[in-house]
């Protein structure tokens, strides 16, 4: 049966449009927690989950379609895990082509979008 189960090519079953979002969230942002790409992104989803216990589960339960929207850009080559902030929560940036994919979205040309911010890091010391 087709349809059935998980895509091979979005194993965490991300949509095209909320893959998009992110990448528009991202492009914009460069650096972000997956709890700012919700709020930005999706700011109803703020005010369901309210029946959770704890804000944990909460903050979870809000925050998982755009987790696996994540996880699927990131199997691609276009998102990865950029540090942490100090309570923990994971930032996450665009590559290169990832960057590129957003200015798609964005519609902007790729030469306004800046670098990742992994390009940005200051050079290593030279050696002698």
């Amino acid at each position: 049966m087709a349809g059935k189960g998980k895509q091979k090519t979005n194993p965490a079953g991300s949509t095209n449009a909320l893959r998009g979002d992110v990448l528009r969230v991202l492009g914009v942002l460069k650096v972000a927690t997956v709890d700012q790409i919700q709020r930005i992104a999706a700011p109803h989803l703020s005010y369901r989950h309210t029946d959770k216990p704890t804000p944990s589960k909460r903050k979870q339960a809000r925050t998982a379609s755009h987790t696996g929207a994540l996880s699927d850009l990131r199997k691609h080559g276009l998102a990865e895990n950029g540090g942490q902030t100090p309570r923990g929560d994971t930032l996450r940036n665009l590559t290169p082509m990832g960057l590129k994919a957003a200015s798609y979205e964005l519609g902007r040309p790729v030469g306004e979008m800046g670098t990742p911010p992994a390009a940005r890091a200051a050079p290593a010391p030279p050696t002698r």
